[in-house]
């Protein structure tokens, strides 16, 4: 994977998810060094700028790669063995004793598994949460394929019915995250940013989540990433331990803020959509996975009706069963049309800049990435236009929202590199990977 000094890519369509949202038809970037160095038709960018290295935009879309809010890349070798399970049920029979018992190549296996079909699908961008031991390997895998990641180890040390090689105490599981900081954070021309995963209240004690606030506060860009209010019985057992609700436990424990991002957050009384405003929490809204888990609908409207920062995710493959984005944009403007009886509740407009610039503020990376502007990161993608699902093709957000999928992606680049094009990873040897997969399935067959 070589980043490629200067190129110029080419569009039919260039979508920009820049403030004003601007297309523009026969469309072109100049990219140099990893960066978006000019934009504009593609005359324009012929006539004033050359290059040896020129990406044919014929029948594409070009536009930002997708963020990815909240993700288990980790948790990918166990697609399909935990189907049709309520939330706490799928957690304790089947995915943390999954990943308890992975093996340090299978955690490395499945991590890659999980970011290889991200890319494959237009994401270039993912915030994700591993597991409690060998993290080391799905940091690994990140590095390896290219993608742009916000990653840690999975902070846990209460046992609730939980695995227990997957308990440390509350330092020991601190000592580790903070070594990884120093291994991580940054690293890759600050592709890799380290974050502190604390899995959800009923798995971290009082103690483990003062001592990740106060980690937190000792590094710059450094976020807090976790799950709460995901479903109505998690809800109750944290009002059960904690004494109060689930955001108002955060809240005083002082794990809220614009640092911190929380993935689902459906089931919130009025005043805890007031902490979440007030503290500038961001919220990750996982529409298949709370569909899948009979979790709920999260009110994305009233997020975004707030003022929240609100982002877009897949959440872990088991939970389901794919990680593709395109999916996920569609099913979440159906639901909130479902939710509230009106067909212009999140518009294809909204939701797309939920999957990219919106997405890439809840994560506090949208300086870089999330939108094609002068200046950012060259994470883009081009989206094919040639298939039967385009036609009659009249413009390209409805396209990009109701029509195409994680299949019409024809090439991706990460911070100027490209890492797929024309069904080939530039990265990765996916026959090699195919056969490693192969390898752990025969032990759920055997």
């Amino acid at each position: 994977m070589v980043r490629l000094k200067e190129v110029i890519v080419e569009a039919d369509h260039l979508v920009t998810c820049n403030p004003s949202d601007k297309v523009i038809k026969n469309a072109a970037i100049y990219v140099v060094d990893g960066i978006i160095s000019a934009l504009g038709t593609k005359k324009e960018i012929h006539k004033d700028y050359s290059s040896s290295k020129i990406i044919d935009g014929e029948n594409k879309i070009l536009m930002p790669g997708l963020v990815n809010t909240h993700s288990h890349s980790v948790q990918t070798l166990l697609r399909g063995k935990a189907d049709d399970l309520a939330l706490l049920d799928w957690l304790k029979e089947v995915i943390l004793p999954g990943e308890a018992n992975f093996t340090a190549n299978e955690i490395y296996v499945s991590s890659l598994l999980g970011f290889a079909e991200m890319i494959r699908t237009g994401t270039t961008t993912a915030n994700d949460m591993l597991t409690t031991h060998d993290s080391e390997k799905g940091v690994e895998a990140a590095i390896e394929c290219g993608v742009r990641t916000r990653i840690g180890k999975m902070l846990m040390d209460s046992n609730q019915g939980y695995p227990t090689s997957m308990i440390k105490s509350a330092d020991e599981v601190m000592e580790e995250a903070i070594k990884h900081i120093g291994q991580y954070h940054g690293i890759e021309n600050k592709r890799i940013k380290y974050s502190l995963n604390a899995r959800f209240l009923l798995s971290c004690t009082p103690k483990l989540m003062k001592l990740i606030v106060e980690t937190h506060n000792q590094y710059e860009d450094l976020m807090i990433h976790t799950h709460a209010s995901e479903s109505k019985a998690e809800c109750k057992e944290v009002e059960r331990i904690y004494k109060k609700s689930y955001i108002r436990a955060l809240r005083d424990i002082g794990a809220l803020g614009s640092k911190t991002i929380v993935a689902h957050g459906i089931w919130l009384d009025d005043d805890e959509y007031k902490i979440i405003k007030e503290t500038n929490t961001r919220i990750s809204h996982n529409p298949s996975s709370n569909s899948k888990l009979a979790s709920g609908i999260c009110d994305v409207k009233r997020y975004l009706e707030d003022g929240i920062i609100i982002g877009l995710a897949t959440d872990g493959a088991p939970c389901n069963n794919n990680l593709d984005i395109f999916r996920e944009m569609r099913l979440a403007t159906f639901l909130q049309k479902i939710k509230y009886l009106n067909e212009r509740t999140l518009p294809a407009k909204q939701i797309l800049r939920m999957a990219t610039i919106e997405g890439a503020k809840a994560i506090n990376w949208d300086n870089d990435i999330g939108s094609i502007e002068v200046g950012k990161k060259a994470d883009v993608i081009q989206v094919d236009l040639s298939d039967v699902n385009a036609l009659p093709f009249y413009e390209p957000i409805s396209h990009l929202v109701y029509s195409a999928s994680g299949k019409d992606v024809s090439m991706v680049m990460i911070d100027g590199k490209i890492v797929f094009q024309e069904q080939t990873f530039t990265t990765l040897d996916i026959n090699k990977l195919k056969e490693e997969v192969a390898i752990y399935q025969k032990k759920w067959i055997e």
